[in-house]
């Protein structure tokens, strides 16, 4: 008999079982709200960069004709903003036609760009005076997308005209004999790019 266990202890130990297992579990309620917000919309902007006022510019201003060494050439461009976004610029040109490489070889052809300058004089006597320094005595290669202003000129806000740029060719004054005659386009491409 000192074995067996009593049986009113284990009947009492299943009833507490029971119970505890049969308690309910308690939840709590959370109450929730929300805001929405709407109305936010985005529409990009545009660049449109002109020069004088044109998206096409052709120039026979800038062109010379029976060259002699000294002979230069002038001509002024005007950088527009017809766009909705800021936008900076930079510059990259050169020479092209039959006979690019003598002039470049020869670095014969030199380029000034000022900004604020004027034309002065007519012809192959044409010059750029005043204004400031943008870059001085640029060799133009024949490579027409060379860089001739690489550092970003700007910002221009939406319909701002920048500083008149006056660019004047020179036929350097020690051209060689060789050039006699010969022939070269020059083109330049101004590219605008985009700021926040």
């Amino acid at each position: 008999m000192s074995g067996a266990r009593p049986k009113g202890r284990v009947r009492a130990v299943l009833a507490l079982g029971t119970v505890v297992g049969l308690s309910p579990v308690g939840t709590l309620a959370s109450w929730t709200d929300t805001v929405p917000i709407t109305g936010t919309t985005f529409k990009s902007g545009t660049i449109d960069l002109q020069l004088n006022d044109l998206n096409v510019v052709t120039s026979t201003t800038l062109s010379m004709t029976d060259m002699a060494p000294g002979a230069t050439s002038a001509e002024v461009f005007r950088v527009k903003n017809a766009g909705t976004t800021p936008f900076t610029y930079t510059i990259t040109g050169g020479l092209g036609g039959t006979d690019a490489a003598s002039f470049a070889t020869a670095s014969a052809l030199k380029l000034n760009i000022s900004a604020n300058g004027t034309r002065s004089g007519t012809g192959n006597a044409a010059t750029c005076t005043g204004g400031t320094a943008v870059v001085t005595g640029v060799a133009l290669t024949a490579n027409t997308g060379a860089t001739v202003v690489g550092t970003a000129q700007g910002p221009l806000a939406s319909g701002a005209t920048g500083a008149p740029l006056c660019f004047q060719v020179t036929f350097a004054s020690d051209a060689p004999t060789t050039l006699q005659g010969k022939t070269a386009t020059a083109t330049f491409t101004v590219t605008a790019t985009s700021t926040p």
